[in-house]
């Protein structure tokens, strides 16, 4: 089969989209079939390097990067990527349109891309559509009507008829197939969803190995830092001290300008580290509360803390991750040294967590993942 996947068309560098459809297309290039990307930069990029031919073309380039705010719901996230401008939907449904009529694909594999199923329908291809929580329209509709929603209306009639009352009905239920990157126990709103199939964890990520790593300390805790505006010197030290009161080492990710940083002697700073070959060398994890790292965790079954902000989809990750038994949910005052460093003992020394995280670990690693994805694909093969 010719597959066409399509990210999210923003330049904004959000990686989750990215990285769950190339673990998918890996799988499928594996089985033999012909994987094109329909992608902006910076995936573009990221999907070069991994061998995959990328249409490439202008993604939008969001709002003021330094602008701050609470995500709510979908409509901030699209508003924050610059997602909400009815030139620039015209614009993707126009160059959709191109790419699909000259690829001739039989099956576009989407996420977080608004236009896809609109595109797709137009030329006759069937979806296959990544979803979650986040854009569940049963959970994500706002009550008012919302230019976002009038935007998808308008845009989705002439291909899709009335089916769609909202942005969300557009990313979640005009696919043809759905495919959960969870797993029941983690989104179980989702269960009811006809036709979906949750298929656990995707690891798309790089991996560089641990050949250049120190060797790594006991009672090891990760900390990811670099994608949230934490890693100001103020967070720094508390994370220091956090971590001398716990008798813990913690290697964190953030700017460290290409070298290893030592902080004490309980803290080490990293500019990278490759997350699925440490994590089961690790003890603990703190993160931000995106779903890609809270997954990553429970498939090597490695007590966290989550610590969202003021995300609403990261919140909910964070409020499974405490349901299920395996981490806290934290908020960002729960970051100075009295309370952290008592987070820290807790998933490092609490038996009953770490018992949680290996049956989440358990579940999870009973799904197929990236093969699963690619049986729901070929299940559209006329």
């Amino acid at each position: 089969m010719k597959l066409l996947f399509m990210p999210y068309a923003s330049t904004s560098g959000t990686w989750g989209s990215t990285v769950y459809l190339l673990a998918i297309a890996r799988a499928a290039r594996q089985r033999g079939h012909e994987v094109l990307f329909h992608a902006c930069a910076p995936s573009s990029r990221l999907l070069v390097e991994n061998g995959f031919e990328v249409r490439d073309f202008e993604g939008a380039t969001g709002p003021d990067p330094d602008a701050r705010g609470a995500i709510r719901d979908i409509y901030d996230v699209f508003t924050t990527l610059g997602l909400d401008r009815p030139d620039y939907w015209r614009h993707l449904l126009e160059i959709e349109r191109d790419v699909i009529e000259d690829v001739q694909p039989d099956v576009v594999i989407a996420d977080m891309r608004p236009t896809a199923a609109i595109s797709a329908r137009r030329c006759g291809v069937p979806t296959v559509g990544l979803a979650s929580i986040g854009t569940d329209p049963r959970l994500q509709k706002r009550p008012e009507d919302q230019a976002l929603d009038e935007l998808a209306r308008e845009s989705a009639r002439p291909y899709l008829g009335d089916t769609v009352e909202s942005l969300p009905d557009l990313l979640f239920w005009s696919a043809d197939r759905k495919i959960a990157t969870s797993f029941a126990q983690f989104e179980p709103e989702l269960s009811d969803v006809p036709g979906i199939r949750y298929i656990g964890y995707l690891d798309g990520t790089n991996r560089r190995g641990l050949g250049d790593l120190p060797p790594r300390p006991e009672r090891l805790v990760l900390a990811y830092l670099s994608t949230v505006g934490w890693n100001s010197d103020t967070m720094v030290r508390s994370l220091a001290r956090s971590a001398e009161l716990a008798g813990v080492h913690v290697w964190c990710v953030t700017n460290a300008n290409g070298r290893m940083v030592d902080v004490g002697d309980h803290l080490r700073l990293f500019d990278y580290l490759p997350l699925d070959e440490l994590l089961p060398e690790s003890d603990g994890l703190l993160f931000h509360g995106g779903q890609g790292t809270a997954l990553a965790s429970l498939f090597h079954g490695i007590p966290a803390i989550a610590c969202p902000g003021q995300n609403y989809e990261r919140q909910y990750n964070a409020d499974r991750i405490e349901g299920l038994g395996c981490g806290v949910h934290a908020s960002v005052m729960d970051l100075r040294p009295r309370t952290l460093s008592g987070l820290f003992s807790r998933i490092v020394d609490d038996p009953g967590v770490r018992t949680a995280a290996r049956s989440a670990q358990a579940l999870l690693r009973a799904l197929p993942g990236s093969a699963g994805a690619v049986d729901v694909i070929e299940s559209r093969r006329p």
